[in-house]
């Protein structure tokens, strides 16, 4: 049997149609920052555009919002590791930024397509959607002024220099045994992290930033990484001797 059209809860499901796309607009734009991650962003942003375009094609149908809205969820649910690493980290607006404006649009949109299918005359639609967006450039310039003002760790004159740049490190590293400096220069506008394996060493390093770490090291070889998801190619080896 047909779905019946009706324009109960129309102003709700334009709200989430085009919380939909933003996620998906947002979703496209981390391959500026993170290029490695092209065919998942590529299909997650895809599956947000079209149900965005769904829900817009078929407003008069409020069981295509409530199932947009069941998706939505359900991909949000299996990202919350990987938001939450990106949200806890403000002083990198690089990562939480677009982040944050994808939450944002995400929950508005799944709200949005289940009020519109289990209280279709609740009124406000236009409030919450002007709440989103305030509550999305608050969080984008906290992010960006916590990035200005985020200071860097100077180097020493014995410092290992780590550079990260286009998502790599140095496939090589060299040192001398014993107590070692290592001064990581971050020009990606994303977070970092130096991890060297076999010791407790975990440096977080923020977008555009530089941080310092010590370490005692016996002579041998360690592998060094970076530990953020979808970085896996951030990796090298430090030969100590």
């Amino acid at each position: 049997m047909q779905e019946p059209i009706t324009q109960g809860g129309r102003p709700w499901r334009q709200v989430e149609a085009a919380g939909f796309a933003v996620v998906g607009i947002t979703t496209f734009a981390t391959l500026f920052f993170d290029r490695d991650e092209i065919p998942i962003v590529l299909i997650i942003g895809g599956v947000y555009v079209a149900l965005g375009g769904a829900v817009w094609r078929w407003i008069g149908r409020p069981r295509v919002a409530l199932a947009a809205a069941a998706l939505g969820l359900l991909v949000e649910g299996g990202g919350v590791p990987f938001v939450l690493e990106d949200l806890s980290h403000i002083e990198s607006w690089g990562s939480f930024a677009p982040t944050a404006v994808r939450v944002v649009a995400a929950l508005l949109a799944i709200a949005t397509g289940f009020i519109s299918f289990f209280a279709p005359a609740m009124s406000g639609s236009r409030r919450v959607a002007v709440a989103a967006v305030a509550l999305s450039v608050v969080l984008v310039v906290a992010s960006v002024g916590a990035s200005v003002s985020a200071g860097s760790d100077a180097a020493q004159a014995t410092d290992v220099v780590v550079l990260a740049e286009g998502l790599e490190y140095p496939k090589v590293l060299l040192a001398s045994e014993g107590l070692i400096g290592f001064h990581v220069t971050n020009e990606d506008p994303i977070r970092h992290t130096f991890v060297i394996d076999g010791t407790n060493v975990k440096l977080e390093v923020p977008a555009s930033k530089q941080r310092r770490v010590e370490v005692e090291l016996a002579a041998g070889e360690y592998r060094f990484f970076c530990d953020v998801p979808g970085h896996e190619r951030m990796e090298g080896v430090l030969t100590v001797r």
